[in-house]
């Protein structure tokens, strides 16, 4: 990275990691808010603190001057301002440094006033009659050049208060006191000038520290992240190579289960639609076991049950390699010894499913999917009633994996052609697993199969081979010397 860059990384790391984001937010709030609270809250308290004492001011004046006129409730008029009372009053304004004084009669005529040419005009602004009229106080400090409550331009900061003239709750008149508050408005905004300074001075020390601080903190993040970025960029590659390796592995090890599948039903034109269904059925009957079933939790327990047992299923007649064909291929009933020679094949298949389950266990501790292939290929024939092969196991003493697997094998059996039997339709085929509820099958797999029976209509129906085209492949392993069994 360029020198020229680098500042704008560092910035750029410090804007993006939320620790030191934070860390800046906050110092740049607190020195925003520290001139702002100032402003905001100093200066208005301040202006309230002065318009307060200059209201309480007017209070006592208004109440010195009401003193001084006749004791009488009605409204104030031209007749009560006689010389001795406009004597008083300029002693007043003396003696409380008043600027100019007016007093309003109750319909907000002016009766008198220290100007002269303010006489006779008439006050009907709203704050009149809406406030003075009704006994309150109304007072606003104006600054120079800017404007009265009347419109009347200002030649100096001024602070006006209306003191209402009440005889009991009857609105007799009012005084309006002007106040020369240029001196301590001066003084005011001196002072808050100077607080104010101090405060953007504090605001602005906050700033650099903080940030010079912050930068040096985001520059070693900065050295930081571009090390564990060479780090990670080495790791990727290596889990690249890794992940290549592993799907390899994986791609060889599922065509070699499926070839040894293929092998063990090569005579069958349709072995590869057989394994493919055998793996949807299993996927939907699994699926739907694991969201509502009495075996839910058992299948939750074990992460990667489903994919392992479509792995597994392919290799349920895996030890037919081991069986005459002679006996595979016969389309007549077999005999007694025939039969007892076809059941060795679960027999010779879960010894070698066992060796080869083995050999993973001492490699790493832990079964692969070949014990569930072991137990499918070794228990798929046996019967809920015991009545089954080889070892005549009964209920839940089956592997529940064998149990599901012996269920969509027979599925599968029934619905599909062979030479010697015509293909059974779905709904007698439904019907057949129905009837053998809690004999040769598991009734919850029973029950959970019903539930779903459309299902696996659908996925026999997409992959059955057409008539014309069944008769042609058995033909051509016939040929071969092969007969469809």
């Amino acid at each position: 990275m360029s020198t020229q860059s680098k500042p704008k990384e560092i910035i750029s790391t410090l804007l993006r990691h939320p620790l030191l984001r934070s860390i800046w937010i906050v110092c740049l709030t607190v020195a925003t808010l520290l001139p702002t609270y100032s402003t905001a809250f100093i200066m208005p308290q301040f202006v309230d603190q002065l318009t307060s004492n200059i209201e309480s001011d007017a209070r006592r004046t208004a109440r010195n001057l009401a003193s001084l006129l006749p004791l009488t409730t009605e409204p104030l008029g031209r007749q009560h301002i006689t010389n001795s009372f406009n004597a008083d009053l300029h002693q007043a304004m003396l003696d409380f440094e008043i600027a100019d004084i007016k007093i309003f009669s109750a319909n907000g005529e002016v009766i008198f006033s220290t100007r002269s040419k303010d006489m006779g005009k008439m006050n009907t602004l709203g704050y009149f009659r809406n406030r003075v009229a009704k006994g309150e106080v109304y007072s606003k400090i104006r600054s120079k050049e800017g404007r009265s409550s009347e419109g009347e331009f200002l030649t100096r900061d001024v602070a006006e208060v209306y003191v209402p003239l009440m005889s009991g709750n009857v609105f007799r008149g009012a005084f309006e006191i002007y106040y020369d508050v240029t001196d301590r408005h001066k003084a005011m905004k001196q002072l808050l000038f100077r607080s104010s300074f101090m405060l953007y001075f504090i605001a602005f020390l906050v700033l650099i520290l903080s940030g010079s601080a912050l930068y040096k903190a985001s520059s070693a993040i900065v050295q930081r992240d571009r090390a564990e970025r060479l780090l990670q960029e080495a790791n990727q590659g290596l889990e690249a190579r890794v992940s290549e390796q592993t799907h390899e592995i994986l791609v060889t090890q599922r065509i070699s289960i499926e070839a040894l599948a293929s092998l063990a039903e090569f005579y069958d034109p349709e072995t590869g639609e057989h394994l493919a269904r055998i793996q949807e059925y299993t996927a939907l009957l699994v699926s739907y076991l694991e969201e509502s079933s009495a075996y839910s939790s058992c299948i939750r327990e074990r992460p990667g049950y489903l994919a392992d047992l479509e792995l597994a299923s392919l290799l349920h007649d895996v030890g037919k390699t081991a069986i005459s064909k002679d006996i595979l291929l016969k389309a007549a009933k077999l005999d007694p010894l025939e039969f007892e020679q076809i059941k060795q094949h679960t027999v010779v298949a879960g010894e070698v499913l066992l060796k080869a389950n083995n050999v993973f266990v001492e490699n790493f501790k832990k079964d692969s999917y070949l014990a569930l292939a072991r137990d499918i290929a070794v228990h798929h024939h046996e019967r809920w009633d015991g009545k089954g092969y080889p070892l005549g196991l009964e209920g839940e003493a089956i592997p529940l994996s064998a149990r599901i697997i012996a269920l969509v094998d027979v599925y599968d059996a029934l619905r599909t052609r062979r030479p010697y039997k015509n293909a059974w339709s779905h709904e007698d085929t439904v019907k057949e697993i129905a009837r053998q509820k809690g004999k040769q099958f598991d009734p919850h797999l029973v029950d959970a199969f019903l539930a779903i029976e459309k299902e696996f209509n659908i996925v026999s129906s997409s992959h059955t081979l057409d008539e014309p085209q069944y008769f042609a492949e058995c033909a051509i392993s016939s040929a071969l010397g092969v007969a469809a069994l």
